[in-house]
């Protein structure tokens, strides 16, 4: 499978940009390059959570005093702690009730979505799309944890890797509204769509390195559409290819490209080139709860 994944993936020839795109491209890049560059912050209590909950002694009150030290994120955490995808249906009002109903490592999720979707993904300037990646990107990472389960992936590293897989788009849009086409005018997100999307695995690459993180998790950033390297596929890579499809696929989509082909390829790698249909049943069920927890 991984020599046809190559042959369909590095054989594809790119037809020319348009000028305009790539100008666009290299200023964006520009940007990221600069001495004076500032990414978003990432949220380090977040990141720190998530190592803590690896300890199976680690206890409570360390997990909860962390918790109270974002209390801004904190309400936000209660929040989708009640949503049908963690709480099934049990009533959870304080940060205790949901550490006790959930458990460390779930909550630490909860916590690295809240902290990434109050940071990371918020632009006043773009407001709509980035509230669209918002949702696309907790989609794919609850499909991304529900399909580790199948092929004994960690369930937190996948879960993080599919909420962060597109921050590359959110690093775009966030320094979007800075750039300026040869009459001085800014752009409209119409006109931007194409060019983040062409270069946001490269911009995904460059902030996880300003943010320091682990070597693998910058390449699944990096290559979550392009996956297979000569005759090797990243599992990590190609199931978050396959989420993000699916995640699509079931109404929480994001920047519109297809994608199919690179999703088929990564669903037969897995041998679930048959379940396409089930998978993406899987992905509109937990799209629709993650729905009625938001409303």
């Amino acid at each position: 499978m991984g020599a046809e994944a190559t042959s369909v993936l590095s054989g594809v020839e790119q037809e020319p940009r348009p000028a305009w795109q790539q100008a666009l491209i290299d200023q964006m890049l520009d940007t990221f390059a600069a001495d004076d560059y500032q990414p978003p912050l990432l949220p380090g209590a977040a990141l720190q959570l998530l190592s803590l909950a690896r300890d199976p002694d680690v206890a409570m009150s360390k997990v909860i005093a962390l918790l109270e030290s974002e209390p801004l994120i904190v309400a936000r955490v209660i929040r989708t702690a009640q949503s049908p995808v963690y709480s099934a249906g049990a009533r959870i009002r304080t940060i205790e009730d949901a550490v006790l109903r959930l458990g460390t490592r779930a909550i630490a999720l909860v916590f690295a979505e809240a902290a990434m979707q109050a940071s990371v993904f918020s632009s006043k300037a773009f407001q709509g799309p980035m509230q669209s990646l918002r949702r696309h990107s907790t989609a794919t990472a609850h499909v991304a944890r529900k399909l580790s389960e199948r092929i004994g992936q960690p369930g937190d590293r996948v879960y993080l890797c599919g909420l962060l897989h597109d921050i590359g788009i959110a690093a775009c849009l966030l320094v979007a509204p800075e750039l300026r086409a040869s009459d001085g005018k800014p752009f409209d997100f119409a006109t931007l769509a194409t060019p983040i999307y062409a270069v946001h695995e490269q911009a995904g690459e460059i902030l996880s390195s300003l943010w320091n993180m682990p070597e693998g998790l910058r390449w699944v950033f990096a290559h979550h559409h392009q996956f297979a390297l000569r005759t090797h596929v990243s599992p990590m890579a190609a199931l978050i290819c396959l989420s993000s499809w699916i995640a699509s696929e079931a109404g929480a989509g994001s920047i519109a490209q297809d994608g199919g082909e690179q999703a088929m390829l990564a669903a037969r790698h897995f041998g679930w080139g048959e379940q396409l249909p089930e998978l993406v049943e899987l992905g509109t069920r937990l799209v629709a709860e993650l729905g009625r927890g938001e409303a």
